[in-house]
């Protein structure tokens, strides 16, 4: 039951922390694609996070939030 908890642990902290591990990277400047397909799957995981944990569905916002502004940060550093 213990390996099931730390599995579970590694699931839900990796959805959770995706997305400011996203925003990081953007931040320094990796290539836009690589910041677009880390922030879908931050985003895709976000929402499938929420939805299949309806009762505390807020924490799927965190890499929701994070994969879009990732995605706007690198749409703005394209253009500069």
């Amino acid at each position: 039951m213990a390996s099931l908890a730390l599995a579970a642990a590694i699931v839900f902290l990796s959805i959770v922390f995706m997305g400011p591990i996203t925003y990081i990277l953007a931040r320094i400047g990796l290539p836009p694609f690589i910041i677009w397909i880390l922030s879908l799957f931050c985003i895709v995981s976000g929402i499938w996070f929420s939805i299949t944990l309806p009762h505390i569905f807020y924490i799927g916002l965190i890499p929701i939030y994070f994969g879009c502004i990732s995605i706007q940060r690198t749409n703005t550093y394209d253009k500069n």
